[in-house]
């Protein structure tokens, strides 16, 4: 796959150019500072970009216009998570355990400022394939529980393990979203729901498979 960047126009208009990332799928990254936004202007955004094959992610930018500003490119990056349709972010939730071990469940928030809402995308050695730490608890990646695989499995947060069902591909869909396949079942895409998050097969009509990922750094 050839990198490129999403340049964006509307509500998620470019205001100053955009630069390259590390990542082999790269996104926007050099953006104004724009403030959360309702999930509708920005569906409305999303669904003016139009469909392509060729394209290589989500950029930076929120439904409504905030200061004109940059977003720092200093240190490590790191992401939200929106989803698409609602225009909320994925973060960290509630702690539970699962047979015993310590994991947290997944929650969405129109709020996507904050550690909880905030994800590091760590490289494996498989290209546009990463472990998405949360930032607010180091050590803790997203998880499909237990590396099941049918339709409906939730995923989580759980400690570092090193296995596929913590490797999720960025795959983009169109110019504006991506889809994450968990390496373990690549056929199967992370899914929104009403409250979190699970595995569905993989299904380019379903727009809960969708998602913006955005720098958070000083940007929302």
């Amino acid at each position: 796959m050839s990198p490129h960047i999403a340049c964006l126009l509307g509500a998620f208009a470019l205001l100053t150019a955009c630069k390259t990332t590390p990542l082999d799928v790269v996104y926007a990254t050099d953006v104004g500072a724009v403030g959360d936004g309702g999930a509708s202007a920005e569906a409305g955004a999303a669904a003016g970009g139009g469909a392509g094959n060729g394209g290589g992610g989500a950029a930076s930018g929120g439904a409504s216009a905030g200061a004109a500003g940059h977003c720092s490119t200093s240190g490590p990056a790191s992401y939200v998570l929106r989803s698409r349709p609602s225009g909320t972010c994925l973060g960290q939730g509630a702690a539970t355990s699962i047979f015993g071990n310590p994991a947290y469940t997944l929650d969405f928030s129109e709020l996507c400022r904050g550690q909880e809402r905030a994800w590091q995308l760590l490289p494996t050695a498989v290209p546009n394939v990463f472990s998405l730490q949360n930032m607010s608890a180091p050590g803790y990646v997203l998880d499909v529980q237990m590396a099941l695989t049918r339709d409906g499995t939730p995923v989580l947060t759980y400690a570092v393990t090193g296995f596929d069902n913590q490797h999720f591909e960025v795959r983009p869909r169109d110019t504006f979203a991506s889809e994450l396949r968990p390496q373990h079942h690549p056929q199967s895409c992370l899914s929104a729901t009403a409250t979190s998050a699970q595995i569905t097969t993989c299904d380019a009509a379903d727009s809960s498979q969708d998602w913006l990922l955005q720098r958070s750094n000083d940007c929302l």
